[in-house]
């Protein structure tokens, strides 16, 4: 996984430093620099600027400057007193009538590896989780991982990838195995039988009348053949006795990682609302690749993932699978 650079977007509140804890274990395994950017919207940058200023006042020499050098210092404060000081990188304000589209235009041109938000901003809103969040996902070409405030209480625990019969939504495993290592946490793929459906490809969903168990020996047949034909990854599957359960190997020279893979089957209409109530009994971590196909034309960003990300209770790492890095 290669985490040389993070972006952390943040609206200055002490919900949004929720990231910077997260920030800091990536930098400790990878090195990572990390940058902060806020972004002003410019509405709200207009009204504050006006009722923190008496009257008369210049619109050049004080409401633009005073407002952006504040908010410059409460950044700055943020990152010395919430990061390491050997990994803080540029500080930056900037105003736009878009915030998400700022984000993830400011993400994509400077090529981070990972953009790391936090889940809730003031007042516990959905500055982040939700509107802004949502966009963010569609436009950035990078990795985008949301963090709720339990990460704060007990870190990851319980990983899970939804996944459906694509190599597309499979290419999210190796990284989610590496999180779930980096972590020492346990890893669940979660793959819903949604009925009634089909995607104009010859896919449909299976049948009521085949079992769970049937499901999961036909997943497993496929991520076998996904894992032999994309050595890259340097993974492979090995049977367990269990039909729920395998293990994925990976070998690091003269040495190996061993881990146990829980396969979920659930059955559903939709397959967001499934996903959603699962996470959020199930786990700590939602790993889930931006497209996929199923029984919906595009199941993951689209109708499904922008669903699950707004009620998801879990933080969540997404990425477009051609732009997964393992190194």
């Amino acid at each position: 996984m290669k985490v040389n650079r993070i972006l952390i977007p943040t609206d200055l509140s002490e919900q949004s430093i929720a990231a910077f804890k997260l920030a800091n274990f990536f930098s400790e395994i990878y090195g990572s620099k990390i940058d902060l950017i806020h972004v002003l919207p410019f509405s709200l940058y207009m009204s504050e600027s006006i009722d923190h200023l008496g009257l008369p006042l210049d619109m050049d020499k004080d409401i633009y400057p005073k407002v952006l050098e504040n908010a410059q210092e409460r950044l700055e404060k943020l990152a010395k007193t919430h990061l390491k000081h050997k990994y803080i990188g540029n500080v930056k304000v900037m105003v736009d009538r878009k915030p998400s589209i700022a984000i993830a235009e400011y993400a994509n041109k400077n090529e981070y590896d990972l953009l790391l938000m936090s889940s809730r901003g003031a007042h516990e809103t959905t500055y982040f989780r939700g509107s802004i969040t949502e966009k963010v996902m569609r436009q950035s070409t990078i990795p985008v991982l949301t963090v709720d405030e339990n990460y704060f209480k007990k870190g990851f625990e319980r990983i899970l990838t939804p996944i459906d019969l694509s190599a597309v939504s499979f290419s999210a495993i190796p990284l989610a195995f590496e999180l779930a290592y980096q972590f020492d946490a346990s890893l669940e793929l979660l793959y819903v039988n949604e009925l009634y459906s089909g995607d104009g490809y010859g896919f449909v969903a299976p049948s009521l009348g085949i079992s769970n168990q049937e499901s999961a020996n036909a997943l497993k047949v496929e991520l076998t053949k996904y894992f032999n034909s994309n050595n890259q990854f340097g993974l492979a599957l090995e049977a367990t006795e269990k039909d729920d359960s395998f293990r994925l190997l990976k070998s690091e020279g003269a040495s190996s990682i061993s881990m146990p893979v829980k396969v979920v089957i659930e059955r559903g209409i939709s397959a967001s609302r499934v996903i959603t109530e699962y996470a959020n009994d199930n786990a700590d971590l939602l790993v889930m690749t931006t497209h996929g196909r199923t029984g919906l034309s595009r199941f993951f960003m689209g109708s499904t993932a922008g669903q699950v990300v707004q009620h998801a209770d879990v933080s969540m790492l997404t990425v477009r699978p051609d732009n997964i890095k393992l190194d």
